[in-house]
């Protein structure tokens, strides 16, 4: 078990996953947004399926999967104070330096309760 109430020492799986669920945040976000234009069926006069599928149902619940895994994220993100936020957020994914305003120390601690939060929220642990 981890030293800290933060740590997923104990759980690298879950701190993978959560790490991967922040990276394809911006992915999430444009499906979800691409979904929102999506209309369902066409009438091309075309021959019917006998099976019954409800194409509009399945799009549904696939908005409704990737609009939780965003709601996670972003109710993750609301933990860490707003002047870490994006500083945070460039690491992960775009796994850039941190800003000078704070030591690395604390950029560490806000990052790390951030995937813990991640994790947490989404079930991982």
């Amino acid at each position: 078990m981890g030293r800290h109430k933060y740590s997923l020492a104990a759980h690298p799986e879950a701190r993978q996953r959560a790490l991967w669920l922040i990276r394809d945040y911006p992915n999430i976000k444009a499906k979800v947004e691409d979904m929102d234009g999506f209309s369902s069926g066409s009438s091309d006069g075309g021959p019917r399926s006998t099976v019954p599928h409800s194409t509009t149902q399945d799009l549904a619940v696939r908005r409704a999967e990737l609009s939780w895994q965003l709601d996670v994220v972003d109710k993750a993100i609301e933990a860490v104070p707003a002047e870490y936020r994006k500083g945070i957020w460039d690491s992960i994914l775009f796994h850039a330096r941190y800003p000078e305003t704070a030591t690395l120390r604390t950029w560490k601690r806000w990052r790390q309760r951030f995937v813990y939060m991640v994790a947490l929220y989404a079930g991982f642990i």
